[in-house]
């Protein structure tokens, strides 16, 4: 993992793995037939992870299914800075045969995050619709501002990948029948004052 955080996907070999950990490379062949499986090990490794950091907003969406979401939104979006390395590596997930079993990983955390959405549109928060849909424009929208806190390092006056994901979310929200009132209450609370303070962070 830190080989990719340092130096890129294609910088990680079975030779270079080995290498960083005083193995002859033939050695880690008994554990991983090629750098895909290596690959996909690890991503399994960071989507459970990510699973992990989800729970608690997930468990607290019966009770408040609109603030879940925002909240799920608000992990995601820190996720980066969190764990880095297991966000780079959800960001280039493969789409090779040994990818795909990865797929039963990510599906337990999309479905978790679907009955959210399932959940608030049972309770009136939402209007009707796909929640699997939804499940991933949302993640879509907030994995693109993810990668927007870059743009910072050239242009720091720009508002926050986390100011403008959360006004993001929010308004994807309102798109999906929330109420914008709401909403706006609950961006609030999570804004610290300086985002509050940012035309770009309102619900649009």
């Amino acid at each position: 993992m830190a080989i990719v955080e340092q130096e890129g996907h294609d910088a990680l070999t079975l030779r270079a793995v080995a290498k960083e950990l005083g193995y002859v490379p033939a050695a880690l062949y008994r554990y991983f037939p090629s750098k895909d499986a290596l690959v996909a090990a690890l991503q399994r490794r960071a989507i459970a992870s990510l699973g992990g950091e989800l729970a608690e907003p997930v468990a607290r969406a019966a009770r408040e299914p609109l603030a879940a979401l925002l909240e799920i939104a608000d992990v995601y979006l820190g996720f980066p800075r969190k764990d880095p390395r297991s966000f780079a590596l959800i960001a280039t997930l493969l789409g090779d045969q040994e990818s795909r079993k990865t797929a039963p990983v990510l599906m337990t955390i999309l479905s978790a995050v679907s009955e959210v959405f399932a959940s608030a549109a049972r309770r009136g928060k939402l209007s009707e619709g796909d929640a699997l849909t939804r499940t991933l424009g949302f993640w879509g929208a907030l994995h693109g501002v993810a990668a927007l806190e870059k743009t910072r390092g050239i242009a720091p006056e720009l508002p926050t990948a986390r100011a403008v994901g959360l006004a993001s979310a929010a308004a994807l929200l309102v798109g999906f029948g929330a109420d914008r009132a709401e909403l706006e209450r609950e961006l609030s609370a999570r804004l610290t004052i300086k985002e509050r303070s940012q035309k770009a962070v309102r619900v649009a």
